[in-house]
């Protein structure tokens, strides 16, 4: 059995003497630690008892629980404390709220449960891979799984973690108003331009790359597009593979894609490139976009060549008609493309500096 600094933490939490002899016996003693010290509290509603407890109805409770992104749980399990019951309240509380104090209030309880847990569920994937990283170092450094345990009980700050994304989230939530608000629209429809980028030959890449390189080049990719991004202004909206979706003004997705063209090429363990832009109006739903610009951004991202850029006559008119300049075009031959049908398209290229006059 544990010690007795981690048996009273894990039975004040909530965790029953099963609980515990189960997660030592099974190997997951420090797993159970951060179970309770994230969700502390005594199991003792069922499904039903919950929705009773938060002031609503099973069927109701029931799709707040699968937009949050959680399988169905069966009735007469006892796995829900007085914390769940508070959350549900003050999560439909939120469907009377001033939209002024609350700028998700005018939506459906589903759907704010819906953006919020999409929107972080990315960030528990990686918080859980390091703390997974972190136990295998301690393990493989001969540390037994409750001294282990005893480290996360001491070293685990949720304070300092829920500062960060508040902070983060005030930092976000600020320049997303300012680009939101300050840009013409029509309801959830703005005008915007888009962009793709992927890694060229990614497939076969992936194949003789074993798990650790692949990931190490899928991080210096990301790394790299992230902060290229945001230094030219624009916002990476999500990652869907080897692909990132990025979108901002004109000129600065066009500054964006060459910055990343550059950048690409001057590291050596990533392989080449290619990226599609388009510009028009596009349908912003729960910090992401849709409609036939996307779709147009993304199919000319796969005709594009390695190290190559290409964008929609859209996009190009309305850099060629800026005064922004700095970027130059090549007109090419009109192409088809899946879905779409025939477009004509560009390729972006930096801006040749004036020739010199003759001496």
């Amino acid at each position: 059995m544990p010690g007795d600094r981690i048996r009273d933490f894990l039975v004040g939490a909530g965790a029953t003497d099963a609980d515990i002899e189960q997660a030592e016996r099974e190997g997951w003693l420090p797993v159970l630690v951060l179970d309770r010290l994230l969700m502390p509290g005594t199991p003792e509603y069922d499904f039903p008892a919950l929705a009773a407890a938060g002031g609503t109805d099973p069927p109701t409770l029931r799709r707040l629980w699968r937009a949050l992104g959680f399988p169905d749980v069966p009735d007469g399990l006892a796995l829900f404390s007085a914390g769940d019951a508070e959350a549900v309240r003050r999560l439909l509380g939120r469907a009377e709220g001033d939209l002024w104090n609350d700028p998700l209030a005018r939506e459906t309880p589903e759907r704010q449960a819906r953006v919020v847990s999409a929107a972080l569920a990315r960030l528990a994937a990686y918080e859980a891979e390091q703390l997974a990283t972190a136990l295998e170092d301690l393990r493989t450094a001969g540390i037994d799984d409750e001294t282990a345990a005893l480290a996360l009980l001491d070293r685990f700050e949720w304070d300092e973690l829920s500062w960060l994304i508040d902070y983060a989230h005030r930092l976000q939530l600020r320049a997303a108003a300012w680009r939101r608000l300050t840009r013409p629209s029509v309801g959830n429809t703005i005008e915007i331009a888009v962009g793709f980028v992927d890694l060229s030959g990614y497939t076969e890449l992936a194949e003789a790359l074993d798990d650790a390189q692949l990931s190490e080049l899928l991080d210096h990719f990301e790394s790299v597009a992230f902060d290229t991004v945001a230094e030219h202004g624009g916002r990476v909206v999500k990652t869907i593979g080897d692909e990132i979706m990025f979108v901002g003004a004109p000129d600065a997705v066009a500054d964006i894609a060459l910055c990343l063209l550059d950048r690409a090429h001057a590291i050596e363990a990533l392989p080449s490139i290619r990226q599609g832009l388009a510009f028009g109006s596009v349908l912003s739903r729960d910090g992401d976009y849709f409609g036939p610009v996307v779709n147009l951004a993304s199919r000319i991202t796969d005709r594009a060549r390695p190290g190559t850029i290409l964008v929609s006559e859209p996009f190009h008119d309305l850099l060629e008609s800026s005064e922004q300049g700095g970027h130059e075009f090549r007109p090419l031959s009109r192409r088809r493309i899946r879905g779409i049908g025939e477009v004509a398209l560009f390729a972006l290229r930096p801006a040749r500096p004036p020739a010199r006059p003759a001496s």
